[in-house]
């Protein structure tokens, strides 16, 4: 079986066992690392041996099309880098039983401490002050940028997963109270509480759960608006909630800070005490070793016709 393999970074991260373990799988690899798209790969579009696509969503610019792989004889399964597959258009692997894989919990670390490093600068007003080049006025300055004491606070945590957990278990270790929602009740030390109570109640809430046809309406405007003036809202999760109008309740005065992902050069567009900083969530030497450990278990096991990560069929 051959694998293509599609990824700029190829060479930054595997290392001699990841490739000892492919070598011994069987698999021929047939590596590009300069980005150009698929359709100029002819080795991949040509001869009658089994095949896997392997790809780093980054070298496709996070978007594959059906008609950018319905043409690849012997398709066996599509790999991807990530966790993310919403980039990947599903329509003919369904029609045609072939399996799309993601990767799996390769980056709970990173993202919590990022959620952590969030918080931190918002409690502090870090984003204000950088705005404002750090003004250092005594006579007025000290409590217009006054801070927040973490201990004693409470976390509210949406979702008890992975890097809910973690976060808990870091707001913990600060000294915080820890209360959690989940769609069920979770064998925890963590006190479960009612949604719109742990909006109301919280002073850090910390949305952790993905977004999907169940979740896409579980954050309403209601709850949003329902958060004391001196709370802190901490997302590493995108489209579960409306942002404008957290972003207007900090504007207003009404919410003490908020931190989420943003794009690319818009941290000093946002009033008032916002972190709007990309997407560095996972970015860290552990969560990168880690996925490409977990991108290669997924290729050795396609070897067996084996795909226990598949998430279509």
């Amino acid at each position: 079986m051959k694998a293509f393999i599609f990824d700029p970074l190829w060479d930054e991260l595997i290392t001699e066992e990841l490739l000892n373990r492919l070598e011994k799988s069987g698999l021929e690899l047939i590596i590009t690392k300069e980005i150009a798209p698929l359709s100029e790969n002819k080795a991949l579009f040509e001869g009658d041996e089994d095949r896997i696509l392997c790809l780093n969503p980054d070298y496709v610019n996070w978007k594959l099309s059906s008609d950018d792989y319905k043409n690849i004889p012997k398709l066996k399964a599509i790999l991807g880098a990530a966790t993310s597959f919403s980039w990947v258009d599903t329509a003919y692997a369904d029609q045609n039983n072939i399996p799309i894989c993601n990767i799996r919990n390769f980056s709970t670390q990173a993202v919590s401490e990022w959620a952590m490093t969030m918080l931190f600068n918002v409690a502090r007003q870090v984003p204000r002050l950088i705005k404002d080049s750090f003004p250092l006025d005594f006579d007025k300055d000290f409590m217009k940028y006054r801070g927040v004491e973490l201990k004693g606070k409470t976390a509210g945590i949406i979702g008890l997963g992975h890097i809910g957990s973690a976060i808990a278990e870091k707001a913990q270790g600060l000294g915080m109270n820890v209360v959690y929602w989940s769609k069920s009740q979770k064998e925890s030390k963590y006190d479960r509480k009612d949604l719109a109570e742990l909006f109301a109640t919280a002073d850090v809430i910390f949305p952790t759960i993905a977004f999907n046809d169940e979740t896409k309406n579980l954050i309403t405007p209601e709850m949003l608006v329902s958060m004391k003036s001196t709370a802190i809202f901490i997302s590493v999760v995108h489209k579960l909630f409306d942002e404008q109008i957290v972003l207007d309740l900090v504007k207003s005065g009404k919410l003490f800070g908020f931190g989420f992902e943003a794009k690319p050069g818009e941290f000093g567009i946002y009033e008032g005490n916002v972190w709007a900083a990309p997407a560095y969530a996972w970015v860290t030497d552990g969560s990168m070793n880690n996925s490409m450990i977990k991108w290669v278990e997924n290729m050795v096991n396609a070897t067996q016709n084996n795909f226990p990560n598949r998430i279509n069929g």
